[in-house]
């Protein structure tokens, strides 16, 4: 198994935690899963009068790593509360936090799935280009969880995000992998139906400093879960 160049575009990425823009300006740290949706979460706040912020995407455990070596934010958000838990033992957020949604892990085929996958057993067949993320990321903590048991999984590639293992899966690269819902559906990727995902489910979960906390509350239960909720995400507040 082979971690991908992912990593590359994860540091270039963080490197912008090194650097404050307008002070004005909430710093949102959110998992890359957030990222598809960016434009309409952008237009959410601001026409509800809590943006515009400043985003930094990147794996959740990447973003955690950064704010324990220093770097500057406002809102943390991450894709699943052992991720946030670690934030918080390190005394880098400003509470114990409030989840926001949930998201929902699929299992997405190229374009015309051409491994012609059926089911989640076919993450152990021979022959077919497998990707999931690595796990000590939460879609790929997830992934582990949720085929405990079931499949071991021959994966050809363990990305550090899942926006880049949906990129691969997008463009052919991969015939199978497990994504987050959300992302299959922003990419216009088919996905299998299969019992055994409709529980493997991950809470977002989130932190706020004063000045990001009109941010974090509009994630929670204003414009920005409104958003979220209409790109398929789980509602976790009721």
């Amino acid at each position: 198994m082979a971690l991908t160049g992912a990593v590359a575009a994860a540091v270039v990425a963080l490197a912008v935690l090194g650097v404050r823009g307008d002070a004005d300006t909430a710093l949102v740290l959110a998992p890359s899963s957030l990222a598809p949706f960016e434009a309409e979460l952008d237009a959410a706040l601001t026409e509800s009068g809590v943006g515009p912020v400043e985003w930094v995407f990147a794996g959740s455990q990447s973003l955690v790593a950064q704010l324990i070596d220093g770097a500057p934010a406002d809102v943390l958000i991450t894709a699943d509360a052992a991720t946030f838990a670690r934030a918080n033992a390190a005394g880098v957020t400003w509470d114990d936090g409030r989840d926001l949604v949930a998201n929902r892990l699929a299992l997405a085929v190229a374009p015309g799935n051409p491994g012609g996958v059926t089911s989640l057993d076919d993450l152990g067949r021979s022959g077919l280009l497998v990707g999931v993320c690595a796990p000590e990321v939460p879609c790929g903590r997830l992934a582990v969880t949720a085929t405990d048991g079931r499949v071991t999984i021959d994966a050809d590639t363990e990305e550090t995000n899942v926006r880049a293992l949906t990129t691969k899966l997008a463009a052919g690269e991969l015939d199978v992998g497990l994504v987050y819902r959300t992302d299959a559906r922003a990419a216009g990727l088919e996905t299998i139906a299969d019992d055994t995902l409709r529980q493997a489910t991950t809470a977002y979960r989130g932190s706020a400093n004063p000045d990001g906390a009109a941010v974090l509350a509009s994630f929670r239960n204003g414009a920005a879960h409104a958003v979220l909720l209409e790109a398929g995400f789980l509602d976790v507040t009721t």
